[in-house]
């Protein structure tokens, strides 16, 4: 929250209590009176715009005070029973402003209509730090628990209202936690020693939705490379499928359902077939220690691979008749060479190419594109996200702003995507798509952050 911001909350929240005092009880909510509305301010504004709506007979136990914006219930802060101040929800673009007071009365709408503008912002979704920075790892309410470092994410295919979640330790995966968006809480599902892992670095769902893979890597050979968990024991009983030497990825073609997994060690990406059970191995992508990840396009017909180490994303076309990825080449950033620079392929620069996730662009359906997603990514070293086009152009999204506080490019502020938000090392990002919504990661700030698509 901002200085300005800051301030005009306190004010709003002065004037409520000091009228509630001057009055004494003459602004509660009488229920043999109507209730009034009769206008509010301001008349425009994006999500999380501060409203105040006027009117008689709100009461002041805001608990029993209800508005909808556009139709979609806004958060309501204070009431002092004449003024209601409150928080204009994503998407309010209907425009209605509704007032009711009591669970079972019948709202109340404003004569004028509210004017939405579209902004999409960063913001915290979780995740509680102290002002000195101190962290404490633990379950509870959204503006209550603590996160060690949040790293990768997947979205449940059968409830996007749950996201699981590796919590880390420095680099190393210690937990799988649920962010549960209907509860608006986070709990611990399963700890590193449950699985008898040493450092769980990527989830994935099986095409069928009803397993969840979760990769491993651990330096010694016939280590647990890939094991899993299903839905059916409420993902809580690991069991092991993988044995492999430090493997990092488990990804899943969206069509034919294979898995691909890595050794870091070598450098190989092998291809497991569900139906034989059997492994093989495909080819070495870069010579040895090369840690990467695999995303496939929601097409099946390609994957992109983050590669931190060399500061790389690779493309491998999909054969569809053999089926199984082709040799991956070079499609973003320059091999070794760390930095921030937007640009078409080995033009651009990447710090630490993490999690990625596909996001539809509206605007290529409406030109009719054969690809009509770009890939969105956590570039960690570049304390931003950004994403690459189906041409490789790569572009800064969100991170990197506020110039005028320090030249740091690391931070924690939420806001204007370029403008003013801030990361410290995202690592993970996932997208749910009917609600056009990405959570972030944020490693070193112990956050998850949100970006609501909201244009």
């Amino acid at each position: 929250m901002n200085i300005a911001c800051l301030m005009f909350f306190c004010l709003s929240m002065f004037f409520f209590h000091s009228c509630k005092d001057e009055a004494g009880n003459s602004n509660e909510y009488d229920p043999g009176k109507p209730v009034e509305v009769t206008g509010f301010t301001p008349k425009n504004g994006s999500a999380k715009t501060r409203m105040h709506i006027y009117g008689k007979n709100f009461g002041t136990d805001v608990s029993r005070i209800s508005v909808k914006i556009g139709g979609l219930p806004a958060k309501v802060i204070g009431s002092n029973g004449e003024i209601i101040y409150c928080l204009v929800p994503y998407r309010a673009i209907g425009g209605t402003v509704e007032v009711a007071v009591g669970s079972d009365a019948e709202y109340i709408t404003a004569d004028e209509s509210f004017v939405y503008q579209s902004k999409t912002v960063v913001s915290t979704l979780a995740g509680y730090v102290d002002p000195t920075g101190q962290k404490e790892v633990k379950d509870g309410p959204f503006d209550d628990c603590g996160f060690e470092g949040p790293r990768w994410m997947t979205v449940d295919p059968e409830n996007k209202h749950h996201i699981y979640m590796i919590d880390a330790s420095g680099v190393t995966g210690v937990s799988i936690r649920l962010i549960d968006l209907e509860t608006r809480s986070i709990s611990t599902i399963l700890q590193r020693g449950q699985g008898n892992w040493d450092n769980m670095r990527q989830l994935e769902f099986s095409l069928t939705g009803d397993t969840l893979l979760i990769a491993n890597e651990r330096d010694v050979d016939k280590a647990i490379a890939v094991s899993y968990v299903t839905r059916a024991n409420a993902f809580k009983r690991p069991q092991h499928l993988i044995y492999y030497r430090r493997n990092n990825t488990c990804g899943i073609h969206p069509v034919n359902g294979e898995l691909y997994y890595n050794s870091r060690t070598t450098g190989e990406i092998m291809r497991y077939d569900w139906q034989t059970e059997t492994s093989k191995v495909l080819y070495t992508l870069k010579s040895r220690d090369c840690q990467f990840f695999v995303f496939f396009h929601p097409s099946g017909n390609y994957a992109y691979m983050t590669i931190p180490n060399k500061k790389l994303i690779m493309k491998a076309e999909y054969d569809w008749e053999n089926k199984t990825l082709k040799v991956a080449n070079n499609f973003a950033g320059s091999d070794g060479q760390e930095g921030w620079q937007d640009g078409q392929g080995t033009n651009a620069l990447l710090g630490n190419p993490m999690q990625g996730c596909f996001v539809k662009n509206e605007r290529y359906v409406q030109e009719g594109k054969s690809d009509i997603y770009d890939f969105y990514f956590a570039d960690q070293n570049a304390h931003c996200i950004r994403y690459v086009t189906p041409e490789g152009f790569v572009y800064t999204y969100a991170g990197r702003g506020s110039k005028g506080v320090n030249s740091n490019a690391y931070g924690y502020v939420d806001g204007d995507l370029l403008k003013e938000a801030r990361f410290n090392q995202p690592v993970g990002i996932a997208y749910d798509e009917e609600n056009k919504t990405l959570y972030i990661g944020d490693a070193n700030n112990a956050r998850i952050r949100t970006i609501v698509i909201d244009e």
